[in-house]
């Protein structure tokens, strides 16, 4: 490199090129590009003119650094079987919709965090004309509340999990006040989906599913489990989303139009018999 160039500089200057296709164009090729619309420092140009001097090596360097981001997000796509056998059992080149979304979100490296890849990746997926229908829409909306909720947990996990939240649990009574996990998330859909989520590996993209309003509640039932699905009846639906602030019975009455104390009481206990909602202010 040039000499007396900053080191910091040099490193951020070369991160630059490997998240710009313009940088890239202008190194590779110099002599056809115009560095003065990148607004570029003497020592910037300097330390780009050092790698333009070794084309073939800068390329292949950008190209592997380009090649591990879309394995990365193909890899992520486990995280979401849904998901990636949608992209896969599509007629889609797999690998150039995920080097589209690699670029589209300007080759950010985030290592490790593959929930954060899969999120941009699912929400990529569902710009594409391809997944355009109600149905698809359905299936990658169920995946984003899922990484949603998987990013959230986390950050924090919840004071009790699904899975043991029920153990010595007692009828719901009247005078407490309940609320939902939050290591689950209700996700409405427009189309019985039920078949794909009991085989996310497997299902048939073409198959024909009938439009019926579902309620699906997500959930991580342990620490280290992975997320799952219950369907849930609406008003029960309506019930754990309105318990996302603790309530006693009396309170989540109104809230479900006027539902009578004991049918309300009804409600809470499908639902703490589950572990989806806990005795306490908090959850």
């Amino acid at each position: 490199m040039t000499g007396g160039t900053n080191a910091r500089l040099v490193w951020d200057t070369w991160r630059r090129i490997l998240t710009s296709d313009e940088l890239v164009e202008l190194v590779l090729h110099p002599k056809d590009r115009d560095p003065a619309p990148l607004g570029l420092v003497a020592d910037e140009m300097a330390i780009l003119a050092d790698y333009a001097r070794t084309p073939i090596a800068t390329d292949i360097t950008i190209g592997m650094y380009r090649r591990g981001l879309v394995r990365n997000a193909l890899a992520a796509l486990y995280l979401v079987p849904l998901s990636r056998r949608l992209l896969y059992t599509s007629e889609l080149d797999v690998s150039a919709v995920a080097a589209d979304f690699v670029q589209s979100i300007g080759y950010r490296d985030d290592g490790p965090n593959l929930w954060r890849i899969a999120g941009g990746f699912v929400a990529h997926l569902a710009m594409l004309p391809t997944f355009a229908s109600g149905l698809l829409q359905d299936v990658l909306a169920l995946d984003a509340a899922a990484i949603a909720l998987c990013q959230r947990l986390g950050k924090s996990w919840p004071a009790v999990w699904p899975g043991t939240a029920s153990l010595n649990l007692s009828k719901a009574r009247e005078s407490d006040r309940y609320v939902a996990s939050r290591a689950a998330v209700v996700v409405s859909t427009s189309f019985n989906v039920a078949p794909w989520l009991e085989d996310p590996l497997n299902f048939a993209l073409d198959a024909e599913l009938g439009r019926s309003t579902q309620h699906w509640l997500i959930y991580v039932p342990a620490s280290e489990a992975a997320h799952t699905y219950a369907e849930l009846s609406e008003r029960a639906a309506r019930a754990f989303t309105l318990l996302s602030a603790p309530k006693t019975a009396a309170e989540l009455s109104p809230a479900l139009d006027g539902l009578p104390i004991a049918e309300v009481l009804e409600v809470i206990d499908s639902l703490a018999e589950a572990g989806f909602v806990v005795c306490g202010e908090e959850a």
